[in-house]
């Protein structure tokens, strides 16, 4: 009697595995046939390619080109389009604005190499290629890593840096990737069970913002719409591995590296940021002392979404002490 429903319950876990392995499986062959638009299919006629020794960079530009230049830097996967209320308010305060999408998401070609280091030097050839002035950099989020590498790298492309819930991993004890996320096919189930799944899109914006009403159709769909592109899954699997893992070759990952930083810095955090918290800001500001830490209050890891008014006179306020 014990044998058989041993053996019983040893059928039914079976089945329950096979049928969480096919779910699994589902799940990545749904984005394979998915994934099959052109770059030129998706991307909005409002932005044009700039060509860099890695590849085409998709940039969205606003505002007088005689304004002072202001560059922009997305989250991960998120792209240019996210900053669309925050470009319309620099713009009509007589800024140019230039909104980038960093690889592998957004429009952008995807070479595969997406190191801090790698993405400043992108984003400088971008610059150079556009004939741009010195610039206001902003990086929010992972983007904050390859602003800030950009700045110390390129000093002289920089007359400035806000840093927006900057995720640069200041106060985590270097670390490499996981062992588990070597096989690359590994990466691309999780990739597309999460960032490249449609069905979860609005659940992970819903976790990184503290006005969970802020998830709106809206932006679930910008955060959508390059998603459909070719090999999406496998290219942001790609870039997993690296942002697993410590960017230990980064000048933005030394701590000692910010007591270089010549340029005027700002800061601006959602006091209610649990991707990034507060204390990170304040920690950042130790670097930073000469940096003015402006708090967001009510908001979290994406203000420029969560309350778009007070994000950009916030924005706007610590530019006009720039």
């Amino acid at each position: 009697m014990i044998f058989k429903l041993l053996r019983g319950t040893a059928r039914l876990c079976l089945i329950v595995l096979i049928l969480v392995v096919v779910a699994i499986a589902g799940f990545r062959i749904a984005a394979w046939v998915r994934e099959t638009a052109g770059r030129g299919d998706l991307a909005p006629s409002t932005g044009h390619w700039v060509s860099t020794r890695s590849g085409d960079v998709f940039v969205q530009e606003k505002g007088p080109a005689t304004g002072t230049p202001i560059v922009l830097f997305h989250g991960t996967a998120a792209w240019s389009e996210l900053w669309r209320a925050t470009s319309d308010a620099l713009a009509g305060a007589g800024y140019h604005v230039i909104a980038l999408d960093l690889p592998p998401f957004g429009f952008s070609d995807r070479p595969g190499s997406y190191t801090r280091q790698d993405q400043a030097e992108r984003v400088n050839d971008m610059l150079m290629r556009l004939n741009v002035q010195p610039a206001i950099i902003v990086g929010h989020s992972f983007g904050a890593g390859a602003a800030t590498e950009l700045v110390l790298r390129f000093p002289d492309r920089a007359r400035a840096l806000v840093l927006v819930d900057a995720a640069l991993g200041l106060t985590a004890a270097p670390s490499d990737a996981p062992a588990l996320l070597r096989p690359k096919w590994l990466r691309e189930i999780l990739v597309s069970l999460t960032v490249t799944n449609p069905f979860a899109t609005r659940m992970l914006l819903k976790s990184l913002i503290a006005k969970k009403d802020r998830a709106l159709p809206e932006y679930v769909e910008i955060l959508q719409r390059p998603l459909s592109r070719q090999n999406s899954t496998s290219d942001i699997a790609d870039w997993l591995y690296y942002f697993a893992g410590s960017d230990r070759a980064a000048q933005s990952a030394d701590r000692n590296a910010y007591a270089r930083l010549k340029q005027p810095v700002a800061i601006l955090w959602g006091e209610l940021d649990t991707v990034t918290p507060l204390e990170q800001a304040r920690d950042l500001n130790v670097l930073l002392p000469q940096a003015h830490l402006t708090l967001l209050p009510g908001l979290g890891h994406i203000p420029q979404i969560e309350d778009p008014k007070t994000f950009n006179d916030a924005l706007l306020k610590a530019l006009a002490t720039l």
